[in-house]
């Protein structure tokens, strides 16, 4: 029942959106939680530009901004189309903030509990504390039957693919239009695209504007999760120091994260420290993350992904399987600097996570059987790891 209280604590800082007062003090909440399980924990504040759904609406409107100016000046319009994508791009994958740089930046936080036994190998478990807005775009009934889509394609689908590929089209038919290329069909092409971006512009500025969700499974069940294997492994492993790190800012797009990853990714070896990431275990089975990436999806570490699959053949209790998404979480920003990590969440049997960026994600509505189900295959995962990489280090 602990990870369930847990849950209710944190969920109880109401209005948890990067960058607010309620993220503030549920990450001084969450130092309090470790040093009562008798660690050190220090909050690394932060500043982040964490309004990712105005910077994606901006990019959105620039898209569709160049392909009306290209009928006339396609020179132009390839421009504005080209900014627009790689813009895009950057931000998706964190490597160029470009438009994001004209919003408003906040103070966000990190909390960090190191250990310092001399072992070889460090060990980080992750989960991110803070929550999400909500909209139209994160219907129950479109992101199920999405989900379920994927499942029949055996290819997940993104929210943010339906924004960037009609971009790129639109990118397209504006350099052919700049190469000379003067066809009716060329604008019926181009139309489409165009139509698809405008749409996405009234999703995106509604999601700006939306409500702050309680976040119970997405994620202070990672975080419930992380602090009970903190509270069990922590100074037992034989070859690893156990780390908890809590990164604020998630839902801005990972940006928490990465800020930390480059304040101290000097500080860590990559061939001895090892991220697991916790997120959205409230209901559902267990899923692996086999790769991640909004746009295009990265590979966790291959022998990461072959413990989890060794694990779930082995107990069907859990009803393991791996998923490839087209989101991204924490540990995508740890894996992106080249360090071995791999993400554990739990999802329905149409790989849909109930409830997900939702008012009704409340603590009362989290399965416990889930929630139990994920803490004790990460245990099993975490065991795995020091008895066989451990020996290695």
């Amino acid at each position: 029942m602990r990870p369930l209280v847990e849950i209710e604590n944190l969920v109880a800082h109401e209005g948890r959106w990067p960058g607010t007062d309620a993220e503030r003090r549920a990450a001084n909440h969450l130092a309090t939680r470790l040093e009562d399980l008798d660690r050190d924990a220090v909050v690394e504040p932060t500043s982040v530009r964490p309004n990712y759904a105005l910077t994606h609406m901006a990019h959105a409107l620039l898209a569709v901004v160049a392909s009306v100016v290209s009928v006339e000046a396609p020179r132009i319009g390839l421009g504005l189309a080209l900014l627009a994508v790689v813009s895009t791009l950057g931000d998706l994958t964190g490597r160029l903030y470009l438009i994001r740089r004209l919003t408003s930046r906040r103070a966000s936080q990190n909390v960090i509990s190191r250990e310092d036994g001399g072992k070889p190998g460090t060990l980080i478990l992750v989960a991110h504390y803070d929550a999400a807005r909500t909209g139209t775009v994160f219907n129950p009934r479109l992101l199920r039957s999405g989900a379920a889509l994927g499942r029949r394609l055996h290819r997940s689908l993104g929210a943010f693919e339906l924004m960037f590929w009609p971009m790129a089209l639109v990118a397209l038919c504006i350099g052919l239009r700049a190469a000379g290329v003067e066809a009716e069909a060329l604008s019926i092409v181009q139309f489409v695209p165009t139509a698809a971006l405008i749409v996405a512009v009234a999703l995106l500025a509604e999601l700006a504007l939306g409500p702050i969700v309680p976040g119970a499974s997405d994620n202070a069940s990672g975080v419930a999760t992380v602090l009970d294997l903190a509270d069990e492994y922590g100074g037992t492993l034989e070859h690893f120091d156990l780390w908890v790190l809590l990164p604020g800012a998630e839902e801005g797009l990972l940006l928490g994260m990465r800020e930390w990853m480059k304040a101290h990714r000097k500080e860590l070896d990559p061939r001895t420290t090892i991220f697991l990431n916790v997120d959205t275990v409230g209901h559902g089975s267990v899923r692996w993350m086999r790769k991640e990436g909004f746009i295009v999806a990265r590979r966790y570490h291959p022998t990461l992904v072959g413990f989890c699959k060794e694990i779930g053949d082995e107990d069907d209790a859990y009803g393991a399987r791996p998923y490839v998404s087209r989101f991204a979480s924490d540990a995508l920003a740890a894996r992106t600097r080249g360090f071995p990590a791999v993400t554990i969440t739990c999802l329905d049997e149409v790989d849909y996570p109930p409830h997900y960026h939702q008012p009704t994600d409340t603590p009362d509505r989290i399965d416990a059987a889930a929630l139990g189900s994920a803490r004790e295959f990460c245990a099993e995962l975490i065991e795995t790891i020091d008895d066989r990489v451990g020996p290695e280090l």
